[in-house]
C-alpha cells in the first residue's frame, strides 16, 4: 500500500485532493473510487481544497462528475446519489471517518471525503 505521505505529495503536486478511502456502500466505494485516487474536479470544476470540493459538489444534486487521478491517468467517474440520502447525519458521518482515520490530521494536510 502507498504511504499516506506518498499520497499527500502527488497530490499536492497534481493540486488535487487525496482520496484515503471510501465508507462501504457509498456512491464514491460503487463507482469505484480508492485510496490513493487524487480527485482533480468535481461538476466540471478544479478541487484543489476541500473548500472547492465543497462548492463543487454543491452544484448538483442528483450526484457529481468526478475526474480522478490513479496510475497516470485522468478518469471521469460518475456518482450517483440515492433517494435515501437525506437521511445521512452529518456528525454520525463525521465520527465514522475519524474512528476509520479517513480525515487528515492537520499535520499532513486536508483529507478527504467520498
Amino acid at each position: 500500500m502507498v504511504p499516506k505521505s506518498t499520497i499527500f505529495q502527488l497530490a499536492k503536486a497534481l493540486d488535487g485532493i487525496p482520496v484515503l478511502g471510501c465508507l462501504d456502500g457509498t456512491p464514491a466505494a460503487k463507482a469505484g473510487v480508492r485510496y490513493g485516487d487524487i480527485l482533480l474536479s468535481v461538476n466540471g470544476m478544479r478541487t484543489r481544497s476541500f473548500g472547492d470540493y465543497v462548492e463543487a459538489k454543491a452544484l448538483r444534486l442528483d450526484g457529481m462528475t468526478v475526474v480522478i487521478f490513479r496510475s497516470g491517468v485522468e478518469t471521469p467517474v460518475e456518482l450517483e446519489y440515492k433517494s435515501d440520502r437525506a437521511s445521512i447525519n452529518p456528525a454520525t458521518l463525521l465520527a465514522e471517518l475519524a474512528g476509520k482515520r479517513l480525515l487528515a490530521t492537520e499535520s499532513e494536510g486536508q483529507g478527504s471525503l467520498s
